[in-house]
């Protein structure tokens, strides 16, 4: 099974992927609660919308469509990356998502690491 190193383009916060925020990921992060796209949480409190996101199948996006990830930094760099959410912490590179992401990018495939 071959082993990619991520070179970190930026691709997968782009918009190119839906990025979901669950309520674990809201606890640990607090800032993602404010970094949503999703519309149905206009007006809700903080304690109204981990209610919510407390229901199964609930979760915020912060990254789709035209919309990039917030917390992509300039230099690509990740400014939550210790406490990113789940969804991010399980993206690997090389894998299907990552390079179809680099493509949408104009970007070439991800190469694999020698030996």
């Amino acid at each position: 099974m071959p082993r990619f190193e991520c070179d970190k383009c930026g691709a997968c916060c782009r918009g190119n992927l839906l990025v979901e925020v669950y309520d674990l990921d809201v606890w640990r992060e607090p800032r993602l609660a404010d970094s949503h796209i999703s519309l149905w949480t206009r007006d809700m409190t903080r304690q109204t919308l981990m209610d919510e996101l407390e229901q199964e199948g609930k979760c915020l996006i912060i990254a789709g469509g035209p919309h990039a990830c917030r917390f992509l930094g300039q230099d690509n760099s990740c400014d939550i990356y210790p406490t990113r959410p789940n969804v991010c912490v399980a993206m690997q590179a090389g894998d299907d998502q990552c390079q179809e992401s680099r493509r949408a990018e104009g970007l070439p495939d991800l190469k694999p690491l020698a030996g």
